[in-house]
């Protein structure tokens, strides 16, 4: 129970016990006065039934705050829902935008990489061609590391020799 509640309980049990006790006090008839009219009645009912009639507006009153109070927090929560779906969708949409900017990405190092790709085999055919030719130069040397000219090539200047000669 809240405090206000309990606190009104009291208040109101405290009441009751005193007019139990003062009974005959309470109900002893008298002659009131109302300002503009006078009435016969016993003083103790009328303060109890103002006692009542002031509590129970309490209680509406109270009553009214609480489901005012149950409103706002309701509204609050309805609208802190939508703004959570919001902000989810708002995050959805980051992850789906980011995913198509690193796929974007990640193509276009793919393309990038299928270059690169045909490069390092465009050079390794030249590697091998050279190193095949190496490998002949290295071939032409002997033990000695002295440069073999192969008769091919020494048949050549004589060819060239004998074909300047005859014409």
């Amino acid at each position: 129970m809240k405090l206000h509640t309990v606190i009104l309980a009291l208040v109101l049990f405290v009441v009751v016990l005193f007019a139990a006790i003062n009974w005959g006090l309470f109900a002893r008839q008298d002659s009131i006065n109302f300002i503009f009219f006078t009435v016969e009645a016993p003083l103790g009912f009328i303060m109890l039934g103002t006692i009542g009639v002031l509590s129970v507006i309490y209680l509406l009153f109270i009553g009214r705050l609480e489901v005012a109070s149950m409103f706002e927090a309701r509204k609050c929560s309805k609208s802190l829902e939508e703004a959570r779906e919001l902000a989810l969708s708002k995050e959805k949409s980051r992850i789906t935008e980011l995913q198509n900017v690193l796929s974007g990405q990640i193509e276009a190092f793919g393309e990038k990489f299928g270059v690169l790709e045909n490069r390092i085999k465009g050079i390794e055919s030249k590697f091998n061609g050279t190193e095949s030719k190496i490998d002949d130069i290295i071939k032409r040397f002997d033990e000695e590391g002295v440069f073999i000219v192969r008769n091919e090539e020494k048949k050549k200047p004589d060819n060239a020799d004998t074909q300047s000669g005859e014409a």
